[in-house]
């Protein structure tokens, strides 16, 4: 009987410290998953806007727009995205996409939102970009942008015909099932964007007789 009841209490014991070891490896999984799924978020963010687009000649497809009214920013542009940027596997030979964040609520889970769709290939009536969710647990997403004029950071951008010289983003995050951003979780970036839109002039350039595009073959120096 003595040996029975030690046997049981080893048993005991070690199931306890198994329970305590699974619970840890799955807190410290849950953990590395979120902390990966975030960065990925902060380096969606940057990516879309360090290769932001804007030809003149199409400006209304082109429009940088911006929404700072409301709990959380959302803002959508055109960009010229790398083989890197999720959901690249779905838009092969298109990396020219129209891409909008925003963060939405999915049973009390306040989650950043990507959502994409190749500028060249609009989305038909009643079908929805494909949407992909960058980071859970969202408690605070703003922006603000740099106006060269006055040489000040902007709570809201108007112009939508004009890319901004610079995005300031904050991206806070909460405990879950809550919308309270915890302290030392709140991660904030400066992105610079490209400098000029690209003129009508280098989308159709025209020759100096008025006659159209010049022949860039005319001043070559003929080869034997």
């Amino acid at each position: 009987m003595v040996a029975v009841g030690v046997l049981g209490g080893l048993m005991v014991a070690i199931f306890a410290s198994w329970q305590a070891i699974v619970k840890s490896s799955q807190i410290g999984i849950t953990a590395s998953v979120e902390s990966h799924r975030n960065r990925i978020a902060i380096r969606s963010i940057n990516d879309a806007l360090t290769s932001a687009i804007m030809h003149e000649l199409n400006l209304p497809y082109y429009a940088f727009l911006a929404d700072t009214t409301g709990e959380f920013a959302a803002f959508s542009m055109v960009s010229h995205l790398p083989a890197s940027f999720p959901g690249s596997g779905l838009f092969q030979g298109q990396p020219v996409r129209r891409v909008t964040f925003s963060v939405e609520s999915t049973n009390s889970v306040y989650q950043l939102i990507l959502r994409q769709n190749p500028i060249l290939a609009p989305v038909e009536q009643g079908d929805e970009p494909y949407p992909v969710v960058l980071a859970k647990n969202v408690g605070e997403f703003n922006l603000e942008f740099f106006d060269l004029r006055s040489g000040e950071w902007m709570p809201e951008w108007g112009n939508t015909n004009q890319l901004p010289a610079m995005v300031r983003f904050r991206l806070g995050f909460a405990r879950p099932g809550s919308k309270e951003v915890e302290e030392g979780r709140i991660i904030e970036r400066i992105v610079q964007l490209p400098g000029q839109t690209v003129q009508a002039a280098w989308q159709r350039p025209v020759a100096p007789n008025g006659m159209g595009a010049p022949n860039v073959n005319q001043n070559r120096p003929q080869t034997q």
